[in-house]
């Protein structure tokens, strides 16, 4: 993944003078994000891919970028919900994490191409690539997203939670 930054190289250098190195761990904690995700849904007519990283830039500030590819024309939108929110579909995300949408970009791409079960038909593949960055009023120890593909045939919803005490020495129990 060739992902853009958020930050300039001497407001990344000043963020990383003022850490100190921590001695308790032998692994080496990631400065930014919280890891990769995707996930990958295949039957006969319908299969849907999609990858992306969560970034955490510290400040309040979270990025996500994703892509997806599809063999059904839909629409892919992530939400950040808190780590107890139960799996489901709604209208519009809850403004509970006080945070809003500071940053949104989408770029898709559709091609024709015979259908996997019926050649005779013509099917759609579609390859999109977004970045959604939200501002939060307050930093948060673990946020997770929820990801949800809707088409007309298809309605499916995915909450990622990216592995927090993978880079923390104080493992969190939500």
């Amino acid at each position: 993944w060739d992902w853009q930054k958020n930050q300039t190289a001497g407001e990344l250098l000043s963020s990383r003078a003022r850490r100190k190195p921590s001695l308790k761990s032998g692994r080496t904690k990631k400065i930014f994000g919280w890891g990769d995700f995707y996930f990958n849904i295949k039957t006969l007519k319908f299969s849907l891919l999609v990858t992306g990283k969560i970034v955490d830039h510290i400040n309040g500030t979270f990025s996500v970028y994703f892509r997806h590819n599809s063999s059904s024309l839909g629409n892919v939108s992530v939400s950040i919900v808190p780590p107890s929110k139960a799996v489901g579909f709604e209208g519009r995300p809850a403004k509970a994490l006080n945070c809003h949408v500071e940053y949104e970009k989408t770029n898709r791409a559709r091609k024709n191409k015979p259908c996997l079960y019926d050649p005779s038909k013509v099917c759609f593949t579609e390859h999109t690539q977004s970045h959604a960055a939200w501002l939060c009023a307050k930093p948060f120890k673990v946020i997770c997203i929820f990801i949800s593909f809707l088409s007309i045939d298809y309605k499916l919803v995915q909450k990622v939670c990216p592995d927090y005490n993978f880079q923390h020495d104080n493992p969190y129990f939500g």
